[in-house]
């Protein structure tokens, strides 16, 4: 199972001369490389002397633990799989029935979850034959060698039909992206991070992936997509539902040394707006205006870079539609939470359209024109970026859209968003007018560190009659306290927040209120979760947003709502 001499020769082969004591170097300070024979990924079991560890938990039974290291703006995120660990005679049972599982493989027509059920019952079985055959004692007791032979065949099942040591990360909740980067097996994996305190959220792990990885992992990519690959196509999109992972390949002649990966996980936990306060991406004020514009039928674009959170914030704005509202969502990459919303009783149709990189399905204009027959609903639409835009606001202006618009859009301010829409995208300005608010997520980085941050930077409104894509912002990012500030406009004069006192029926500083309540309510609700995690969850916000919605129903408002919210949510 230790590398020895023999396989650091084989992971030098090929290197460039220049690299090479480098890269020898790098093997002798970190000890020996190791690897089970069932896999072909490498693990340096040891830790970099200087390495201050940071964080330490378990990922589905594989200890990992996060260090910062000297002189370096990474961290480094360490694996160490209990499979590595066995001893020859269990690791010959795996193997063995690996090959017993390769020489008879299931039919192909099978889907992915039902060939990985197919090798855990199959593999099950020749393990415990093979345990019996080379007479390896499994446990002492009856249950001990139950536990363990399903260990062994989980075991078998991730390297055989599954992605081998690359799951850890993948099922990890705290990681955002993986990168497999050319040429395979010089480089480690690398991946980011979120929500571990004092880390960078940049890693380098302790993986060293091979040639024969990429290749399975290509392979799986293309089952799962059914899309070619090939130096003429040297680009591949695909879902990997099992792990809620969006990953792309690419490979020669776009890639020269060989097949590259990265692997983008959605957060199997839907993003809420109690959730990102607690995380402090936004304040409580904010969390309070994001609910009232939603709850005030706005159209509202989420902008920002890539990575800075804009599907997790959008994701988080549809918590805030009332359940009975009917949501249309439209999106080449399932990223939004549709099945959790649907699980916790929302009226959600998704619509899967057509990737960038083409295919068979619909095209996302197709489906938002398809979405404007299917009756009154909210539409949201994941991104906004081709042909679909002209006809949403075509529908926007005749007023045909729904009852509330969201989407998101790359751009780093309001006023990225108008020239996007307006001069890249080609819609009129005075269609333009049909939007309402734009809130702009961002990552920063604090004092000018490579530490970052994900951020709401920017609650803007536009102008409207003036047709010159002028924004006054609401609340604005103010770095000195690292959060955003209120603005005049917002305490006297948006004309959005307006509008909605005026179809509600109150005036101005009682939809001021109504903000400074919600406000309150996600504050302490995030404050509560401190405390009980769940609490910030997707199904304690529907809960929350429910009673609040009572409280309004009942005639309560105020201090007399926000009272008898608190006492409920303490009761609860």
């Amino acid at each position: 199972m230790t590398a020895g001499t023999s396989g650091i020769l084989q992971r030098l082969s090929g290197i460039a001369p220049r690299d090479l004591a480098r890269r020898l170097d790098a093997l002798l300070a970190s000890d020996c490389e190791t690897r089970p024979a069932f896999s072909g990924s490498w693990v340096v079991p040891a830790v970099p002397e200087g390495a201050v560890e940071v964080a330490r938990y378990a990922v589905e039974g594989c200890p990992v633990a996060v260090y910062n290291l000297h002189d370096r703006t990474e961290s480094l995120y360490h694996l160490t799989p209990p499979e590595y660990a066995l001893s020859g005679a269990l690791v010959g049972l795996v193997e063995g029935a690996r090959e017993e599982l390769l020489a008879s493989p299931p039919a192909s027509s099978r889907g992915s979850a039902e060939i990985r059920e197919h090798v855990l019952r199959e593999g099950e079985a020749a393990i415990a034959r093979l345990s019996r055959e080379r007479r390896v004692l499994l446990g002492a007791t009856r249950d001990e060698q139950l536990e363990h032979l399903r260990e062994l065949a989980a075991t078998l099942a991730r390297y055989t039909v599954g992605l081998g040591v690359c799951e850890v990360p993948l099922r990890d909740p705290r990681v955002l992206d993986v990168f497999v980067d050319a040429p395979v097996g010089a480089i480690p994996l690398y991946l980011n991070l979120a929500d571990v305190p004092g880390a960078h959220q940049r890693c380098v792990t302790n993986v060293y992936l091979t040639a024969a990885d990429a290749g399975a992992l290509l392979a799986r990519l293309q089952f799962e997509s059914g899309r070619p690959f090939s130096e003429s196509r040297p680009v591949l999109e695909a879902n990997l539902e099992a792990f809620r992972v969006r990953a792309t390949a690419i490979g020669p002649t776009l890639s020269p040394e060989g097949l590259a990966f990265a692997l983008r996980r959605h957060s199997t936990e839907p993003w809420t707006l109690a959730r990102l306060v607690h995380r402090g991406s936004l304040t409580p004020l904010a969390a309070g205006l994001l609910s009232l514009l939603v709850d005030g039928r706005s159209t509202i674009l989420v902008a920002g870079s890539r990575g800075a959170g804009k599907s997790s914030l959008l994701g988080a704005l549809l918590l805030e539609f009332p359940r009975s509202q009917r949501l249309l969502a439209i999106e080449d990459t399932p990223e939004l939470p549709l099945r959790a919303l649907q699980d916790l009783g929302y009226k959600v149709q998704g619509l899967l359209v057509q990737s960038s990189l083409g295919g068979h399905e619909m095209t996302a204009d197709e489906a938002l024109r398809v979405s404007l027959r299917l009756g009154e609903s909210a539409i949201v639409l994941g991104e906004v970026r081709g042909q679909e835009a002209r006809t949403l606001y075509e529908a926007m202006r005749a007023g045909t859209a729904g009852s509330a618009v969201l989407g998101t859009i790359h751009g780093n301010s309001s006023a990225a968003v108008y020239e996007r829409i307006v001069h890249d995208l080609g819609i009129p300005a005075a269609s333009f007018e049909a939007t309402d608010v734009v809130v702009v997520a961002g990552l920063v980085r604090p004092r000018g560190g490579q530490r970052v941050s994900r951020r709401l930077l920017e609650v803007s409104e536009l102008v409207k009659g003036q047709r010159d894509g002028r924004f006054e912002a609401l609340l604005a990012y103010d770095a000195a306290t690292d959060g955003l500030a209120e603005t005049a406009i917002l305490a006297s004069g948006s004309s959005k927040l307006a509008g909605i006192a005026r179809s509600w029926g109150i005036t101005y500083p009682e939809v001021l209120e109504n903000l400074r309540v919600r406000a309150e309510c996600k504050r302490l609700q995030a404050v509560a979760g401190g405390r009980r995690p769940e609490i910030l969850g997707a199904e304690w916000t529907s809960r929350c947003n429910a009673r609040y919605w009572a409280l309004v129903e009942e005639g309560r408002a105020g201090g007399e709502l926000l009272a008898a919210w608190r006492t409920w949510l303490e009761a609860s």
